[in-house]
């Protein structure tokens, strides 16, 4: 026994003995970990490649290795396994469109937490959109709510319209001049004139760009932060002097008099908030105007079948301008929007 035991002394003072241990000790881990994702993790029950459900690295080899083809490699692994994969030890991917009312459902069929891993590290943790705890986000996204609902889009036509105006404008000072003008950097400026009214109270200061300021996008924050700070400042006078908020209200000052917790009013978190928003509201929108102007040049029938409809509700345009209510009637219109977003 005197013999066993000596022999199974470990020298830790031997060269390279803590550095083996470890490496011992992490590959055990990986292959329990491993052997866990496979046989009782919550997903484990769900078909897909073994490899996919025991490590990330096939995920990532496919989008880093190999560029981003893993959305193809998802698309093989629902030609051979079905509608529901295993892409990763900890998310699948449902290609069935049956399963959207049982994933996204309301609050009371079932309370559903956030997935926590993400958009993780990109420096937007506090935002609406990266809370995980339901209740947390629940209130954040209250005092967004009125901005965005139907009625809140309805009050916004007249900002809208003359953003709108003010690119058509732009566009027939170039008629004939032989000027390129990137559609997406013309779009993008139109759609951040927009969001920065709504949120910041913003002047239109990109459509009146040369270029139709193609920066644009990566000057989210400072304005953010610029209209959070005065919005701020302008609270504090006004429970000095007891007068109420200016009646021109954008969402981070409903946000910044609103009943909210100060920790929720914090300007970092805001502008976090805000960027989250900003960008949304640009690129988003941006691109799906991209892809209608692509869907109708790129197809003359269609076009022709768009001026047909669009005939009697812009018959007085630009002294009356269509409402919202007016355009959602015109079918092909509709069509086009649809798919633009299905596509973005």
């Amino acid at each position: 026994m005197d013999f066993v035991v000596e022999h199974l002394t470990i020298d830790f003072n031997a060269p390279g003995t803590i550095a083996g241990l470890a490496v011992s000790a992490l590959i055990l881990y990986l292959l329990a970990l491993s052997i866990y994702r496979l046989t009782s993790h919550p997903l484990a029950k769900f078909p897909g490649p073994k490899i996919a459900a025991a490590t990330s690295w096939y995920e990532f080899y496919y989008d880093w290795w190999l560029q981003g083809q893993y959305i193809f490699e998802i698309e093989r692994m629902h030609n051979k396994y079905g509608p529901i994969v295993r892409i990763n030890p900890e998310e699948l991917s449902i290609h069935d469109p049956a399963a959207y009312n049982e994933i996204f459902v309301t609050e009371s069929k079932r309370r559903t937490d956030n997935y926590n891993s993400f958009l993780q590290g990109v420096g937007f943790e506090g935002s609406h959109l990266l809370t995980v705890d339901h209740d947390l986000h629940r209130r954040r996204r209250k005092p967004l709510n009125p901005f965005f609902s139907r009625l809140g889009i309805s009050r916004l036509e007249p900002v809208i319209v003359q953003s709108v105006k003010k690119l058509v404008a732009r566009l027939e000072l170039l008629k004939g001049s032989n000027t390129v003008v990137r559609l997406d950097h013309a779009f993008t400026a139109l759609t951040g004139d927009v969001i920065g009214k709504v949120c910041c109270d913003d002047k239109e200061i990109f459509l009146d760009d040369p270029d139709f300021a193609s920066w644009c996008f990566s000057n989210h924050y400072p304005i953010a932060m610029k209209h959070i700070m005065a919005a701020k400042q302008e609270k504090l006078e006004n429970d000095r002097k007891g007068t109420q908020a200016s009646d021109s209200i954008s969402l981070f000052r409903h946000i910044i008099n609103s009943d909210m917790p100060e920790s929720e009013r914090s300007s970092e978190r805001l502008a976090k908030e805000a960027q989250i928003l900003l960008a949304a509201g640009t690129e988003s929108i941006s691109r799906t105007l991209g892809y209608i102007s692509y869907f109708i040049l790129a197809n003359p029938s269609l076009h022709s079948r768009l001026e047909e409809e669009l005939e009697m509700p812009m018959s007085k345009y630009p002294e009356v301008v269509p409402t919202w209510a007016e355009l959602e009637k015109v079918p092909i219109l509709q069509a086009i929007i649809k798919e633009s977003l299905r596509s973005v």
